[in-house]
């Protein structure tokens, strides 16, 4: 019952103050948490800037929290030019997790792009594009296309890709492509929103689980994907390579600081290693792990960047190095039984 209604209907029966102020308790008293809130927020003053400037940050927080059990197609744009001066093709490709359908009459997608881009700009020239949808065992294409392209390097080397027709480079072996043409962009905020009109719609024969993504902490997509993988065990094993152990190590000090990272880097290598039992070759080394915590923590803290990207962590430092855990230990020790259950100090220089 409304609390008009019920302040009427009180009136009406000839209560005094009193009686009314009870009746008020009793009706607040019943009324669902939800109503309360309601009436509450009601009440709050709207000239206290500290109350609002809370709830904004409130709001924001909530959001996030609804983003995470909100799962987002992840998808790779991609789009390319022919350059006839230097007889190359430029071609480029973003990770987007925004991607999502607009219309079917006609059919209309859209997706955003955080500003600014390269490809941004390329597409204004290109006007066309593929968005290639994601197989789950394709992290590493998300994780690849989500860090920024350097200038005069193909973005594309190593990546199975084909051109079409177009002259757009369509991925392989993802779980779907869409063909598009450009209808409009708009900015929103530090975003570009891009709309694309479905030219031609293409779907693996196999079925494919598609990835994912959800929103669960400030990390990057790409870093974000990464670890979701990694975490959930369903990094594939062929990925699963010296760079990608000191990926996750990073993510997880440069997130929790050394102490509360190293039991997380610990159980996760223990867990990925169980599920993947099969295919494992060498087990859990303590030192090892220990080791590399301690040289990637430190060279963590020597940086002024925190808004560093994990290529500009790997290209500032020696540690994809495979020789550096020799700088420190000799064969005979790291070898050792001892030293792949418990961590063992080095015995030929001293840690940083």
């Amino acid at each position: 019952m409304k609390v008009a209604h019920w302040m009427m209907l009180v009136r009406r029966m000839g209560l005094s103050k009193i009686h009314m102020s009870t009746a008020r308790i009793v009706w607040a008293s019943q009324m669902c948490t939800h109503c309360k809130e309601r009436l509450q927020m009601s009440q709050a003053p709207e000239d206290n800037t500290e109350s609002q400037s809370m709830t904004a940050a409130d709001e924001q927080a909530r959001y996030r929290k609804v983003m995470q059990n909100v799962p987002q197609p992840v998808v790779v744009v991609t789009t390319g030019i022919y350059n006839k001066e230097t007889d190359i093709w430029l071609k480029r490709g973003i990770t987007c997790s925004s991607f999502t359908s607009v219309a079917l009459k006609p059919p209309i997608i859209s997706f955003a792009i955080h500003m600014p881009s390269r490809i941004h700009d390329l597409l204004e020239k290109t006007k066309k594009f593929a968005v290639n949808v994601l197989a789950k065992n394709q992290v590493k294409y998300a994780t690849h296309f989500a860090s920024a392209a350097v200038e005069g390097t193909d973005q594309f080397e190593g990546i199975p890709h084909e051109l079409n027709q177009e002259g757009v480079p369509v991925l392989r072996d993802t779980s779907a492509v869409l063909l598009c043409k450009s209808v409009s962009v708009n900015t929103v905020g530090d975003h570009s929103v891009w709309y694309g009109k479905v030219l031609h719609a293409y779907t693996n024969g196999a079925v494919l689980e598609p990835l994912l993504y959800y929103a669960k902490s400030f990390r990057s997509v790409g870093e974000e994907l990464f670890m979701q993988a990694f975490e959930d065990t369903t990094l594939p094993f062929k990925d699963w390579d010296h760079v990608a152990h000191i990926r996750m190590a990073w993510n997880y000090i440069k997130e929790n600081g050394k102490d509360k990272a190293t039991p997380l880097i610990v159980q996760g290598i223990k867990n990925y290693n169980e599920q993947n039992k099969d295919q494992i070759s060498r087990g859990y080394h303590e030192t090892v792990t220990q080791f590399y915590i301690h040289m990637i923590a430190d060279a963590v803290s020597r940086s002024d960047d925190t808004d560093s990207t994990f290529s500009d962590f790997i290209e500032t430092n020696n540690l994809m190095d495979r020789q550096l855990l020799y700088e420190y230990y000799t064969d005979e020790l790291i070898n050792s039984d001892a030293a792949k259950l418990t961590f063992i100090v080095p015995n030929k220089k001293d840690l940083p």
